[in-house]
């Protein structure tokens, strides 16, 4: 079966390492590729960005567990290709191999799994059932049950109801009634004061983009906006946080991000043109260049004591 290319390669540990071996191939990993001991060379920035990204899911288990869940999904859908007969994913070249494993879905798998037919005919059974009701309604009322008497007489208002403070006014003489008010929801992320964590923070000049990061608050460059729309916004306030953040708007039904962002130390950016939906924030401290040279003083410090 091929094979998939996930975050524990990008590591070099197994899929069931626990987290001490987990940490202990990231320092490793750091200490070979990390950017003051290759100064200009793109190729270790760019393989520094992704082992930061291996660890980052790696060591928090609920983003482990999903990692865990697509590499499930992926290898069941390799292995029926390759039991059906057909082309699977094509070989990968040996060697050291660098990438970020990016979970996808196309059309042919899910015209392929069963649960996606069973809910299309669900769909159209539950769609003709409300087509008959709606169609015989009338019928339904059975005889016995229909109104002959005369309309009562309603007596003349005499009193008239105090206004409700919360109804929306209408214009006098108007025909119609207004139009729905729409609200238009803003959230705010205020990111805390901290020290920078020289472990699991990212300190690489590099963007996970492989450029270098924006001189101002805005979209990382490169990746795609999705769920445009003007129900949502949020504000990240990053102006009590002595060091820049990268930010992404992780969409919880869709299980994707959908927004990557840059806020500067001590910054402020409203992330607006969000479609209605449930989201979740996530946000990572970037090490600045003078606490990079702190970290790796630090490094020297534990190399030279044995750590």
């Amino acid at each position: 079966m091929a094979k998939i290319h996930t975050h524990y390669d990008n590591l070099k540990v197994a899929r069931g390492a626990p987290q001490e071996v987990v940490r202990a191939a990231y320092k490793a990993l750091s200490q070979k590729y990390h950017p003051d001991k290759n100064q200009g060379d793109e190729k270790a920035a760019r393989i520094m960005a992704i082992v930061n990204t291996a660890y980052n899911i790696l060591s928090d288990p609920v983003r482990r567990k999903e990692h865990d869940e697509w590499i499930a999904a992926e290898e069941w859908e390799v292995e029926w290709l390759e039991s059906s007969g057909e082309e699977g994913t094509p070989p990968r070249p040996r060697g050291e191999n660098w990438e970020t494993p990016a979970p996808t879905r196309n059309r042919r798998r899910m015209l392929r799994e069963p649960r996606w037919w069973l809910g299309m005919l669900g769909g159209a059974a539950i769609g003709a059932v409300c087509a008959l009701v709606l169609v015989q309604q009338p019928c339904l009322l059975p005889a016995a049950l229909a109104f002959t008497a005369k309309p009562e007489t309603i007596a003349p208002v005499t009193s008239v109801p105090a206004p409700d403070p919360d109804a929306w006014a209408i214009p006098t003489g108007a025909k119609t009634p207004p139009a729905v008010v729409k609200a238009l929801a803003v959230t705010q992320l205020m990111v805390p004061a901290r020290q920078p964590e020289c472990d699991t923070d990212l300190a690489t000049p590099a963007a996970p983009n492989g450029e270098a990061w924006p001189d101002q608050s805005g979209y990382i460059p490169g990746y795609p906006l999705g769920n445009s729309g003007r129900e949502m916004t949020v504000v990240v306030d990053n102006s009590a946080n002595a060091n820049p953040v990268f930010v992404k708007i992780f969409d919880l039904e869709r299980r994707s991000n959908v927004r990557h962002a840059y806020v500067l130390s001590n910054g402020m950016l409203t992330i607006d043109g969000l479609a209605a939906g449930k989201y979740e924030v996530r946000y990572q401290n970037i090490v600045s260049s003078s606490a990079r040279a702190e970290c790796s003083n630090r490094a020297a410090r534990r190399a030279d004591a044995g750590f």
